[in-house]
């Protein structure tokens, strides 16, 4: 199969790699040091005690690099408006559109049960990449895989276990090509179960990444260190509280393991991504994961006195270092 990575960073470049190993034909579309690293030494991931490298075909150009069979994008959101007009050359007539990443997804109201059936503004202005892509391509897909970039090229993966991809169809119930994309990430080693509502996979995720990831920005500290803090943990607490109160609006039932979360030797010492991206000068995805909740939250009637003040805060911070 051809498949395309749109997004090398450190899950692209995770999955990258793992396809290539496999046997696959892998086109990358990257730039920069990145981009140089690719084409000279190939992608290289440090994962389970293991270090390895593969061939890929690497490029900044998405004409250069043609149609593809599978697109995965894993791309932060912020970069998806001008990635899903850059990468146009790379979508054939039924190429399918797997979209790895964190928070809300533009994709979010397609095939939704008491949904609009329109982009949201919030995560897709303009309904820019709806227009480029088409809803009807894509692929929901959430992302298991703590990964790091630990070098131009090189990835680390900071976990024990494989990297997994729940994957599942914005209309609900698995189809065939769904079971062929987990049947080429499984073959790649890989996770990759399949959901029939993705959307609680999404909002279980996102009930993480909205209470850990925008402390860990405020704080500096790892999920390990959020979870020892017994103050920091009672913000992420109620910040999950209060989210999995705004999922069920949407009427998804989504479970907390209220034990797992509040027990910090079941966190790693792994950085969030958004802490990765603040730390690095790089537009965070605010709007994806702690905004559009508080949109959702305002729509259905729903207080969240907790995810409004950390909002407030993070993106104080981020508007003074002129990243929002």
């Amino acid at each position: 199969m051809r498949i395309g990575i749109i997004g090398a960073g450190a899950v692209g470049g995770f999955m990258a790699g793992h396809l290539a190993r496999a046997g696959n034909e892998v086109a990358v579309l990257a730039r920069g040091a990145n981009l140089t690293a690719l084409r000279t030494d190939g992608v290289t991931v440090l994962s389970q005690g293991q270090r390895w490298t593969a061939s890929v075909t690497a490029s900044d150009s998405a004409a250069e690099l043609g149609p593809v069979d599978l697109a995965i994008v894993t791309a932060k959101g912020p970069s998806w408006p001008v990635l899903s007009e850059a990468m146009a050359p790379m979508l054939g007539p039924d190429t399918t559109v797997v979209c790895a990443m964190n928070g809300i997804p533009w994709w979010y109201e397609y095939g939704r049960v008491g949904g609009t059936g329109k982009p949201l503004d919030r995560v897709d202005p303009g309904g820019v990449v709806w227009k480029a892509i088409g809803p009807e391509r894509a692929l929901g897909c959430v992302i298991d895989c703590p990964s790091i970039v630990e070098a131009p090229g090189v990835i680390r993966h900071n976990a024990d276990r494989p990297g997994s991809f729940i994957l599942g169809e914005p209309s609900g119930p698995a189809t065939d090509r769904v079971r062929a994309v987990a049947s080429v990430l499984e073959a790649a080693a890989m996770g990759a179960p399949i959901s029939d509502d993705i959307r609680v996979a999404i909002w279980a995720k996102l009930l993480v990444n909205l209470s850990r990831s925008p402390l860990g920005v405020l704080t500096g500290g790892t999920e390990r260190g959020l979870a020892a803090n017994p103050d920091t943990l009672a913000v992420t607490l109620a910040m999950m509280r209060e989210g999995q109160a705004v999922a069920v609006t949407h009427g998804l039932d989504v479970s907390v393991d209220w034990a797992a979360n509040s027990d910090p030797n079941r966190r790693s010492d792994h950085k969030s991504s958004m802490l990765q991206d603040w730390e690095l000068g790089r537009p965070m995805e605010i709007d994806g994961i702690v905004r559009v909740v508080q949109d959702f939250a305002r729509d259905g009637g729903v207080e969240t006195p907790t995810i409004d003040t950390v909002a407030a805060l993070l993106v104080e911070k981020a508007r003074m270092a002129g990243t929002y």
